[in-house]
């Protein structure tokens, strides 16, 4: 289920990650196994480079915020069901790749380049975006109170939801080389349309036969 771009995976692939990430991210991978090359690129952007400005970069920020805000919420699911280990890894998994989305979101927000094709944009200010942020804010503060079942709900709803299609949408648009790499992994990897469900629904039956 991972798609996520780690150590190994830039000891397979050095050339391709030193051309277009550069010798010293490259070196950081090698010497520091805790980190994804995502969260090793986030870290130097931030540190050596300025974000795109204007209603595109708001829009890449705005779709890194949302993405963790999703991580956020499967973390306080892994937490609150820490017991039933099964559940546990499912939305361990979750917030870890939606993490990476965000992460993801943001080497865009750097590395995409103005053009006449860059036309999606979603604000803040559109009052969906809107709506959506105050109904995770509202999933995050009721995590507590919630059963298996209904953060099961929860979880389907927001892997079909908005959250998604925005950062799908804002990928493909993005279309750099330095984006691309992540994207093919991604694809490369079954993806969570099809391992999600199969995993919520085992875990539905297991609930179901134990309250029976």
């Amino acid at each position: 289920m991972s798609t996520i771009i780690d150590r190994d995976y830039c000891l397979k692939h050095p050339m391709s990650i030193i051309k277009l990430f550069g010798l010293g991210v490259f070196l950081g991978m090698v010497f520091d196994k805790k980190k994804s090359l995502l969260e090793r690129l986030t870290e130097y952007y931030a540190a050596h480079d300025y974000p795109l400005p204007g209603k595109i970069g708001d829009a890449y920020k705005l779709s890194a915020l949302l993405e963790y805000r999703m991580a956020r919420i499967y973390s306080g699911f892994a937490k609150k069901f820490h017991d039933n280990e099964e559940a546990r890894k499912l939305f361990d998994e979750l917030q870890q790749e939606e993490r990476e989305h965000g992460r993801l979101m943001e080497l865009c927000r750097y590395t995409v380049k103005t053009r006449p094709s860059l036309k999606y944009t979603p604000s803040v200010r559109d009052p969906s975006i809107r709506q959506m942020l105050q109904e995770l804010r509202r999933i995050e503060r009721k995590i507590d109170d919630l059963s298996l079942g209904e953060a099961l709900d929860i979880t389907e709803r927001l892997e079909q939801g908005e959250v998604n299609t925005i950062f799908d949408r804002l990928l493909q648009q993005a279309d750099q080389s330095e984006s691309r790499v992540f994207e093919e992994q991604m694809h490369q990897t079954e993806g969570h349309g099809t391992t999600v469900p199969r995993r919520i629904q085992a875990l539905r039956e297991k609930v179901c036969a134990a309250a029976c």
